[in-house]
């Protein structure tokens, strides 16, 4: 029970995130960019070809992909788009499962989000022989992940992105 406690947590959490872009000037005018938040549990079918289902409950070792879909409603480009998902709590990312069609930068966070870098993460650890060492960090370890659109949204278009994380 826990587990589905944490995951929709995290979803509406990430619901929010999505739409937030889209909320920022309710009171002024409606956005330009509108956004939605799918996620959805992948298994393999009896062909053994993947199989999508919209996640209603997840349980330990089940993968979720998580879609997010951007459209520009406005009359005019939007430029410096960034999307951003959360890797749930209860979750850890699957390294290179970051999927957009949009020339991007990705990046990812280790952080909760306060910070960004591109792949892969290095820090400087101590081993056990008191030496600093650089250490790649896995993305298991990922709280978040970004892309950043190189080429501005036109009137009218749409972008989608996707990632997925294994439930723990």
């Amino acid at each position: 029970m826990f587990i589905k406690k944490s995951f929709w947590a995290a979803a509406l959490s990430l619901a929010m995130i999505g739409g937030g872009i889209a909320a920022v000037n309710a009171e002024s005018a409606p956005s330009p960019l509108q956004s939605t938040m799918q996620a959805y549990v992948i298994s393999q079918g009896q062909d053994g070809k993947e199989v999508a289902q919209l996640a209603e409950e997840v349980e330990p070792g089940q993968i979720v992909e998580y879609r997010l879909d951007y459209k520009n409603v406005g009359k005019s480009a939007l430029k410096g788009i960034a999307v951003t998902g959360p890797v749930p709590d209860a979750t850890h990312y699957l390294g290179d499962t970051a999927k957009t069609r949009a020339d991007t930068d990705f990046q990812v966070s280790i952080d909760g989000g306060k910070t960004f870098e591109g792949e892969p993460v290095k820090r400087m650890v101590e081993n056990g022989q008191g030496k600093k060492v650089e250490k790649i960090i896995p993305p298991s370890e990922y709280t978040h992940v970004r892309w950043i659109l190189k080429q501005p949204l036109n009137a009218g278009e749409a972008e989608s992105f996707s990632y997925r994380s294994l439930v723990d």
